[in-house]
């Protein structure tokens, strides 16, 4: 939402964060350029679904009950089911942000899996493409 009529933050962090990656990137850390590229991707997926009046309460949360914040599962998920969202972000896009996540939590967690450079080039190329479409769907005053 717009913040005192600038840039919203959410989605000024997800700019930031995939200047992070951009940089990390070029250093060859692979692992931590697909964390900083997926959550730069996630935050640009949050402003388009409130942008759109959605809520994470309009959401069964992992426990069951309606979500408190913008789980991860609920928001991978959303933007490739909801057509509302996959009509800004198109199909394959949408799609990838669930390979994106999974690329995030290898990259985190699992320290026998390697992270390629094509993997995190992708992601990071993902994330732009993200915030680039969010951001054109978004009102002037928004962005």
């Amino acid at each position: 939402m717009a913040y005192n009529g600038g840039v919203d933050p959410e989605l000024a962090l997800g700019r930031e964060l995939l200047e992070d990656a951009r940089l990390i990137l070029a250093q060859g850390r692979y692992r931590s350029a697909v964390s900083r590229a997926y959550y730069a991707a996630y935050h640009a997926c949050i402003v388009l679904m409130e942008s759109l009046g959605l809520k994470p309460g309009n959401y069964v949360g992992r426990r069951g009950s309606p979500a408190s914040r913008w789980e991860h599962g609920i928001v991978t998920a959303s933007v490739a089911a909801d057509p509302r969202l996959s009509g800004v972000l198109t199909g394959p896009v949408a799609l990838q942000l669930r390979w994106q996540y999974l690329q995030r939590i290898r990259g985190d967690y699992r320290a026998d899996q390697p992270i390629s450079s094509l993997a995190a080039h992708t992601s990071v190329s993902l994330a732009e493409q993200i915030l680039n479409r969010v951001e054109g769907h978004l009102p002037a005053d928004h962005a």
